[in-house]
């Protein structure tokens, strides 16, 4: 029997597809959740791995952003086994990279073997990072594609708030130098959850017909779409699977070269714009603006993520009614005054609930835009014979910003206190690079809401997609 299994004889046939393409949507996001714990957890644990390991900025720096090499690797094995295996099944191999190394990172003996350990499971992380999207993408209807994409940010969100969460409970719970083992250690039963969910999804309808099986990619798009929206979407699948060679070669090609610098550009925006560097230090952040006790720093840094996660929400609901564009613009500008105003705080060194909730602002655009878009956006702009190759490419792209976000940002803060007398410096970096952003999503970025991904990767790069 087929997981997940629709009768399409049913008369409530519309409300069981919009149930089916829900539930295989939110569990493919799920890879996000744990994307976004293993993060947050790391943003909770620095402190304490600093004290126990006695590590300088740098080598700070290089345990929190170890992760993010693992991710470098991901999306590269990601796009051969996407290709190779399906989008489903490279979610299952993650979820076993994602196990081991949850459970070897908590009982690294040092730092050394705690790095690499972190770096097993960043590979578990960056095969998520392409697969899960990409599924989602590849899936869901036009009409709603953008809000449910959007659930993979939502899910990393929600990770990224439970972490902090969880290891507060468990440094009152355990010392402090067995209370970060824990940390780690908790993502296994998250991972497990996930491994058993898997097995409910189908394939994806545009992986099934670049194999040549153009029957079962017709069945999920009947179960997922409906008979009358599923046939002209397959007459386009199958078309633009006979019009493109789709080797790496073809990304230069005019129309392709245009969509691999939008989708670089996202990744590196997502980053830089500030969010992606702070977030991985915020209970560090509090406790140089005043907030002495620890638990307290680790709790109010989950206050933050609650803040982005209500965002995150909000985002699913506006992401195809008003558009990607004016989102990104929106936040861009957004994120370029509250970086602006937090830099202003540390620089007159401000304390405490004022610095809390000048990072809470800081949260609000990512969460609503510079977040989520990227995620989405990238798996949407390229073709689909070329897209797994091309999404691990850009998602490579990003993991190496998110590794040099968390590697130089602590030699950043050092490098502000030093010359300003303040970590200001930094945060009006991140305004500057805001701007640009802003000009970046003016003047390239495309919309493509509504838009089968047949009709994006066919017009993308013409003038009238700019605009």
């Amino acid at each position: 029997m087929t997981p997940l299994s629709l009768d399409v004889s049913v008369p409530s046939l519309a409300r069981q597809r919009n149930r089916y393409v829900v539930a295989i949507a939110v569990i493919s996001a799920f890879g996000g959740f744990l994307f976004g714990y293993d993060l947050g957890l790391i943003g909770a644990a620095n402190s304490y791995l600093r004290d126990q390991f006695h590590l300088s900025p740098a080598a700070l720096g290089f345990a929190s952003a170890s992760a993010a090499l693992g991710c470098l690797i991901g999306p590269f094995l990601g796009g051969w086994l996407c290709d190779r295996v399906g989008r489903e099944r490279t979610m299952m191999v993650a979820a076993a990279l994602l196990g081991v190394g949850a459970a070897l990172t908590a009982f690294a003996p040092t730092i050394t073997w705690f790095n690499i350990f972190r770096i097993v499971g960043g590979v578990g992380v960056g095969l998520c990072s392409i697969a899960c999207p990409m599924y989602i993408a590849e899936v869901a209807p036009p009409k709603v594609r953008g809000r449910l994409g959007i659930m993979y940010q939502v899910a990393i969100v929600v990770g990224s708030t439970m972490a902090p969460l969880v290891a507060y409970f468990l440094v009152r719970g355990f010392p402090d130098s067995v209370s970060w083992r824990w940390m780690f250690g908790s993502q296994l039963l998250f991972v497990l959850a996930f491994a058993s969910f898997l097995f409910g999804l189908p394939p994806s309808p545009r992986w099934l017909a670049s194999r040549g099986r153009q029957q079962e990619a017709m069945e999920v798009l009947v179960r997922v779409h409906g008979v009358k929206e599923a046939e002209p979407e397959f007459r386009e699948i199958d078309a633009a699977l006979a019009a493109e060679p789709g080797g790496l070669a073809e990304l230069w090609r005019p129309g392709l070269r245009y969509a691999l610098i939008v989708g670089l550009l996202l990744a590196f925006f997502a980053q830089w714009t500030g969010w992606s560097a702070m977030g991985g230090y915020i209970p560090m952040l509090l406790e140089m603006s005043g907030v002495h006790d620890r638990q307290n720093a680790i709790l109010q840094f989950a206050m933050t993520y609650v803040t982005m996660a209500v965002l995150a929400v909000v985002a699913m609901f506006l992401v195809d009614r008003i558009g990607r564009k004016p989102l990104w613009i929106g936040g861009s500008i957004a994120m370029a005054a509250f970086t602006l105003y937090t830099g202003i705080l540390f620089y007159n060194h401000h304390q405490g609930v004022a610095v809390l909730l000048a990072i809470m602002l800081c949260a609000l655009p990512h969460g609503l835009a510079l977040g989520p878009l990227p995620w989405l956006m990238m798996s949407e702009i390229f073709p689909n014979r070329i897209r797994a190759k091309a999404v691990a490419l850009t998602t490579t792209f990003l993991w190496l910003a998110i590794f040099a976000c968390a590697q130089l940002f602590p030699v950043l803060m050092a490098f502000s206190q030093r010359t300003l007398g303040s970590i200001a410096g930094i945060f009006w970096l991140f305004s500057g690079i805001c701007v640009l952003s802003t000009l970046y999503g003016v003047k390239m970025l495309p919309e493509t809401g509504g838009r089968t991904l047949e009709d994006i990767g066919r017009t993308l790069g013409r003038k009238k997609d700019r605009r």
